[in-house]
């Protein structure tokens, strides 16, 4: 879970790049893994278990809020285990209070069941700077995302104690460690750690403002990327849009961690067409420059060479601000990962 180098993205912010998309999974594939094996009993069985083999990590690795240091989180038994939300929210909670004039939270939006949706602001040195954004678990199952994203944080916090050069030196960090609360805890219960969308079953990363038209004018609920009833439907997206249009002037980049293609990817999702005006350049660039920082040979490409699809964070904020957005997708073989 800590071989993201989500870092990479502020070496790099000047220039554009951006983009995610996830394979259009059918709920049969969701039995087989990224390279479309399929998988045996005892592999479907582990998925089943997953949460409570975590649970029994949970025990191994309890007391970490006791001895949390300052310049040693990375270290934290609480890296060791996939953390319930409540733990995570636990965690970063306790950073804030060791950190009070670098770290501190807001809420950016709410989940159908009505939890609070967080973003924790690092600013170190300079106040008046321009701000990078990262979420992950906008998709629920992928826990590593989740997990690498809480790392990272730990990580700069490290850095900064410790006094080594970090992103916070030139850019104000934003971090949603959870962007699917309600579904993220769906995927902690019995025979549910595949689960994907929200506690309404909409895909919360195609349930974005869509600008170019959907062939498919029916998808059902039952469909692992069901876009919901209308765009900006749901309230997890309808605040986290409104917020970050708020924030407009600030922000200069966005960050949306998922997994498991081990890819850095950029617009366009919606169409196979090039941008135009040098931004594809701009865009390949920045990728390649993430996929380096990453290693385990990430590639960078855009989102809708894997199959285009509609109505995802990064085409929205691409086609509605024009800077900078890229999904990483941190490798593995398949949404149940080793710790």
């Amino acid at each position: 879970m800590k071989a993201i180098a989500i870092l990479a993205l502020a070496s790099s912010a000047a220039a554009f790049a951006a983009g995610d998309i996830d394979l259009n999974e059918t709920t049969a594939g969701l039995l087989q893994g990224p390279e479309r094996k399929l998988l045996t009993n005892a592999q479907v069985q582990s998925i089943h278990n997953d949460a409570d083999i975590n649970r029994y990590c949970h025990w191994a690795n309890g007391g970490y809020l006791q001895t949390l240091k300052r310049g040693k989180y990375a270290a934290s038994k609480f890296h060791n285990c996939f953390r319930t939300s409540d733990q995570i929210f636990a965690y970063v909670d306790e950073l804030v209070k060791q950190n009070p004039t670098l770290l501190k939270r807001e809420k950016i939006s709410c989940t159908v069941r009505g939890k609070p949706i967080y973003a924790y602001k690092l600013t170190s040195g300079r106040s008046k700077k321009k701000s990078l954004y990262f979420q992950s678990l906008a998709h629920a199952r992928e826990w590593i995302a989740g997990s690498s994203n809480l790392y990272a944080l730990s990580s700069i916090l490290d850095d900064i104690a410790n006094g080594k050069k970090t992103a916070a030196d030139k850019f104000n960090l934003y971090f949603v460690p959870i962007v699917n609360i309600d579904g993220y805890d769906i995927s902690w219960t019995n025979g549910k750690r595949l689960q994907r969308k929200n506690a309404n079953e909409v895909d919360l990363n195609r349930n974005w403002l869509q600008f170019t038209t959907n062939p498919k004018t029916k998808i059902p609920l039952t469909d692992e990327t069901y876009p919901g009833p209308r765009p900006a439907s749901e309230p997890e997206t309808q605040g986290i849009a409104k917020w970050l249009h708020e924030k407009n002037s600030e922000l200069s980049g966005w960050v949306d961690v998922h997994s498991v293609l081990g890819a850095i990817l950029y617009p366009y999702g919606d169409t196979k067409d090039r941008i135009g005006n040098g931004d594809d350049e701009k865009f390949q660039r920045l990728g390649r420059n993430v996929a380096a920082a990453a290693g385990r040979n990430y590639r960078s490409q855009t989102a809708g060479s894997f199959g285009v699809a509609y109505g995802a964070f990064d085409d929205y904020l691409y086609r509605t601000y024009k800077k900078p957005v890229v999904t990483i997708e941190v490798a593995g073989r398949h949404f149940v990962a080793h710790v």
